[in-house]
């Protein structure tokens, strides 16, 4: 069994975020598990890379900003979104 899931998360290795474990980042900044692995993408994508610890701050403000919302689809791509630009 564990040969299978070997063989089936390489299949998935291109898509792999490059965040092997959990991120103390995700409780400080309160940014959500998934929002937090998307945004990192997102960021690299748009040669922000060496803005990461940045980003992260400034997703916490924009949170504030947008008055502490929910962060859930679609909201916590609002606030990524401000974070980064």
């Amino acid at each position: 069994l564990n040969t299978y899931w070997e063989n089936v998360r390489n299949l998935y290795l291109p898509f792999e975020s490059g965040q092997l474990s959990g991120s103390s980042d995700v409780y400080e900044h309160e940014i959500p598990g998934g929002q937090y692995t998307n945004l990192l993408y997102q960021s690299r994508q748009l040669g922000l890379t060496d803005k990461w610890p940045e980003i992260k701050r400034k997703y916490a403000e924009a949170n504030m900003v947008l008055g502490d919302i929910p962060k859930v689809t679609p909201s916590s791509k609002v606030v990524g979104d401000l974070a980064q630009f």
